[in-house]
């Protein structure tokens, strides 16, 4: 009787499981799991997961069994999906310095060293450590003796070319005509030109204008990174060589370089009215492509040049210095002279007779010097000269017009106040 009785229990129980759904049985497991999450709301996110896996297994055994018995065992409940994990850092008391940049592969960090002076920097430009070599081989015909650099100006003239070379690195091709002009230009005191003196910053590029016939009257300022071929006076031919350099009353005080004769290609030379003193140098012979050579009311004093090697030459402009000796045996024939004035200065002897001989001379002065007699055809060696503001009628030259000492120191000084 006791066995049926269980027997029919089992039965029972059994019957009540199969009649319930899959679904119903998984509402009272989310219903549970939801109580149970409700009362651990305030904890900690950990004890959140340890309710939820503790409710997810709170089932009744006699459930469990049955359910087991009719649909196999319960489903799992889904995992939660994984986090990523968190770095553990090391314990500090300092907060975290900045991270640095991240160095190039192929860069490795300078190393410091306490007993070796920094590096110095590299020039820039393409020509600057054989600055030195080219003007010494090429200006003076030497090498390997750079004690024409001790003084100045070629001193000056080298240290600007040096920084020249260095900085604008850009004009190595001419060298030497633009350490000739530096040489210029320290030796008639540049930097106290009434205009276009060279500025503090090299690479300035500013205009300036001086008086100038020849050259370029307006350009830029002396010894800058522009080309010398657009400094104030000059001008340069196609291939850019310079062919003529004219500063007119410019302020100009000092003397004549002997380097300006290494300019192969220079056909004007005009700085007239300014302070210039000494000689002019010998080297000048060598201007083979002279034709205007203008050094009118400066204090030039020593002897004329040869003018034998000088074929191109066309005006002669000396008048009001204080040259002196005597103009025998210069070459005169040899020159293309339409224009010559040496008046008011010191020459003296005999006037060379082969200025007469020049067929295309249209100017001729020489009063106010210290010529020998005669001078029937000093001032007017051709018809329809003009001399001392008068016209030859003939070849006769009858107007030849005589200067005692007195009246000739006169005009002098009338001719320097005006001047002045």
């Amino acid at each position: 009787m006791k066995l049926q009785s269980a027997l029919m229990s089992g039965a029972l129980v059994t019957a009540v499981a199969a009649k319930e759904k899959p679904g119903n049985s998984r509402l009272r497991h989310l219903k549970a799991d939801k109580s149970s999450k409700s009362k651990s709301s305030k904890r900690s996110t950990k004890s959140s997961k340890s309710s939820h896996s503790y409710s997810s297994h709170s089932y009744s055994s006699s459930y469990s069994m049955s359910y087991s018995v009719s649909y196999g065992p319960p489903p799992s409940p889904p995992r939660p999906k994984p986090e990523p994990p968190t770095p553990t850092l090391p314990p500090t008391d300092t907060p975290n310095p900045p991270v640095p940049p991240t160095l190039n592969p192929t860069t490795r960090p300078p190393t410091s060293n306490p007993t070796t002076k920094p590096p110095t920097a590299q020039p820039t430009g393409i020509c600057c450590g054989s600055v030195r070599d080219t003007i010494l081989a090429k200006i003076y015909g030497i090498a390997d003796n750079d004690s024409v650099f001790n003084t100045p100006p070629a001193k000056q003239a080298i240290e600007w070319l040096e920084k020249d070379a260095c900085t604008c690195g850009k004009f190595c091709a001419s060298l030497e005509q633009r350490y000739i002009d530096a040489i210029l230009y320290f030796s008639t005191s540049g930097d106290e030109w009434d205009n276009c003196s060279a500025p503090d910053d090299i690479q300035d590029n500013t205009k300036c204008s001086v008086e100038s016939s020849y050259g370029n009257s307006e350009g830029y300022h002396w010894l800058t990174c522009t080309s010398e071929c657009e400094w104030s006076g000059n001008m340069c031919n196609k291939k850019g060589f310079i062919n003529a350099t004219d500063i007119e009353n410019n302020g100009l005080d000092g003397t004549l370089p002997t380097e300006i004769g290494a300019l192969p290609k220079l056909s004007a030379l005009a700085l007239e009215q300014n302070s210039l003193k000494g000689p002019i140098p010998s080297s000048y012979s060598d201007l083979t492509d002279l034709a205007v050579l203008d050094f009118d009311f400066n204090q030039l004093t020593g002897s004329l040049f040869d003018l034998s090697r000088m074929p191109k030459l066309q005006q002669l402009d000396l008048n009001n210095n204080m040259l002196s000796g005597k103009i025998e045996g210069l070459g005169w024939e040899r020159t293309n002279l339409k224009f010559l004035d040496l008046s008011f200065n010191s020459f003296s002897g005999m006037v060379a007779t082969e200025i007469g001989d020049l067929t295309k001379l249209r100017s001729l002065q020489f009063q106010c010097n210290g010529f020998d007699p005669p001078l029937e055809w000093a001032n007017c060696p051709s018809k329809d000269l003009i001399a001392d503001a008068e016209v030859c009628a003939d070849s006769t030259c009858d107007c030849v017009v005589e200067f005692d000492p007195e009246e000739c120191i006169e005009k002098k000084l009338l001719s320097k106040k005006n001047d002045g």
